[in-house]
């Protein structure tokens, strides 16, 4: 492949009736059996999670190859999937861009493009141009940006918008069409939207002499006009392949730091990733990654924050540690704000997550590569608050087992939820299910999540079809009852090609049990 019950309730409160609007009361972490789109094939027999193909076409070997990558909730209920499919476009093979939109029932939103569906192609004479969506973003007027990459022989940087029934808005991008479209080795995978309405993305960029690739913030304003561009490399050893993944954008506060000191409000950008080190014996080394950059009160641009880091250069680089190895690599590949409750005199935190690979003894046998869930804080001056906060699936990482973490949000109690893949050793089982956990504010699993007695949903369509599947998680997001909807994949072999379909689930909390329509009232 290139690149409960349903109840009526009733109550009063300082004399005043206060009809409260019918819910279910929920058990953290199971499925929204409510998310069960009938008589269609892409039903699974288990309610609260459903598959769904495109099948465009194109040629094997990845003719049934579709691939969620975002997730996006509208204040209406209705949420947007977006990822890519396998089709065939002017005479080329080629990943399409694909979005659908949903109700709360899981069926396809007739009033959005064409039945719920729109596939987007970008056309070269000479090749084919696959298009990866990696990102979905609902904006405060109803319209819908979203964007990724390119790829031909080089990468290229993409964004689009469109209005709420997903007609493309020409006025966006300055070209006429609807699109941005960046310069040649350039790429994004994580957008964020300012106050102003500019929008920041993170992804990486490969400079002139082509031998690596370094993080790269991109700012366009509010109708996708390129603004400028900021790049930072680490380049640790390796191959200096160094590439953003996530972005945070926070607001930060005048505040007193202490005698004699005070922080002008501010703002600050945050992007996440991983970067290249020098390999270790028995596998490549990657470390975690943070750039920071900052737009004080009266700036127009965000430049490189020289307050940051341990040489106050805007960088930070963490190798996770590994337990009983000596050998480590790390990919961090999401990050969200954390609750200032820490940080009060500086503004917020940043929690980044990703996938902690080391040489496992474990388990008997030959060591081999194995990985774990792995999270990090990072305090505003780019310091380690912590890096022990790892989610283990299996008791122990035996070789050939696989834990990582894709896609993270924070609730509003500031709980963090984490999703990923979950490898299984079990014959029983399929390599690798989707995993949910879910932390409280002190980074300890919350046992009043899940099934399993320890803060893990498993989500798995093992048993409601005819071969084990390979699952895992892509995208989370909290929906307007608080709910956690959660995008995905699930495989396997087909005859000679690959087979991949979304996944699509929701899991219920207990956080809003009775709600009156107001955030975080609940009776």
């Amino acid at each position: 492949m290139r690149r409960s019950t349903f109840t009526s309730v009733r109550r009063f409160l300082l004399g005043i009736a206060i009809t409260a609007t019918p819910a279910f009361a929920n058990v953290d972490g199971t499925l929204d059996t409510r998310l069960d789109p009938p008589t269609t094939s892409h039903n699974t027999g288990a309610p609260g999670v459903f598959r769904f193909s495109w099948d465009l076409g194109g040629a094997l070997p990845n003719t049934n190859v579709d691939t969620s990558s975002a997730i996006g909730v509208q204040p209406d209920g209705k949420f947007l999937v977006a990822g890519y499919s396998w089709n065939t476009f002017a005479g080329q093979d080629q990943y399409a861009c694909a979005l659908a939109r949903y109700g709360a029932e899981g069926l396809l939103d007739p009033s959005f493009g064409s039945g719920g569906m729109i596939v987007n192609n970008f056309f070269n004479a000479q090749t084919g141009v696959d298009c990866y969506p990696l990102f979905v973003t609902l904006l405060g007027d109803g319209h819908i940006v979203w964007g990724g990459s390119l790829y031909t022989n080089v990468e290229f940087a993409w964004l689009g918008r469109m209005d709420a029934n997903g007609t493309i808005d020409v006025t966006f991008g300055g070209s006429g069409n609807g699109f941005y479209i960046g310069g040649a080795n350039t790429a994004t995978a994580s957008l964020v939207v300012d106050t102003d309405g500019s929008l920041y993305a993170a992804g990486h960029a490969i400079p002139a002499n082509f031998s690596d690739s370094d993080f790269y913030l991109l700012a366009l304003d509010p109708d996708g006009v390129f603004q400028y561009a900021r790049s930072v490399f680490f380049d640790l050893g390796g191959d200096r392949n160094d590439q953003a993944k996530a972005l945070v954008l926070q607001q930060i506060p005048g505040t007193s730091c202490g005698a004699n000191c005070f922080i002008l409000p501010h703002s600050e950008l945050y992007l996440v990733g991983t970067a290249a080190n020098t390999p270790y014996q028995d596998l490549a080394n990657h470390d975690c990654a943070v750039a920071a950059f900052r737009k004080d009160l009266f700036a127009t641009e965000f430049t490189i924050d020289t307050f940051f880091g341990p040489a106050l250069d805007g960088r930070l680089a963490i190798d996770f540690p590994v337990g009983s190895s000596n050998e480590g690599d790390n990919d961090c590949r999401v990050a969200i704000s954390r609750p200032g409750n820490d940080y009060q005199q500086v503004g917020q935190g940043v929690v980044i997550g990703g996938e902690n690979y080391f040489i496992s003894t474990l388990g008997g046998g030959t060591p081999g590569l194995a990985s774990n869930y792995a999270l990090a804080e990072i305090d505003p001056a780019g310091n380690v608050a912590r890096e022990d906060a790892f989610a283990f699936f299996e008791e122990f990482s035996t070789p050939g087992i696989y834990n990582g973490i894709l896609a993270m949000v924070r609730e509003p109690g500031g709980r963090i939820v984490v999703t990923g893949y979950a490898g299984s050793s079990d014959p029983d089982r399929a390599p690798s299910d989707v995993g949910v956990i879910r932390f409280n504010p002190d980074y300890t699993r919350d046992t009043t999540f899940g099934n399993d007695g320890a803060g893990l949903a498993i989500v798995t369509l093992d048993g409601t079809l005819p071969t084990l599947q390979r699952e895992w998680g892509t995208a989370l997001a909290i929906d307007t009852q608080g709910r956690l909807l959660l995008a995905g994949n699930r495989s396997f072999n087909y005859g000679s090609s690959a087979d991949y379909d979304w996944l699509v689930a929701r899991l219920n909390t207990s956080d809003i049990i009775f709600r009156d329509g107001i955030d975080g009232v609940v009776y």
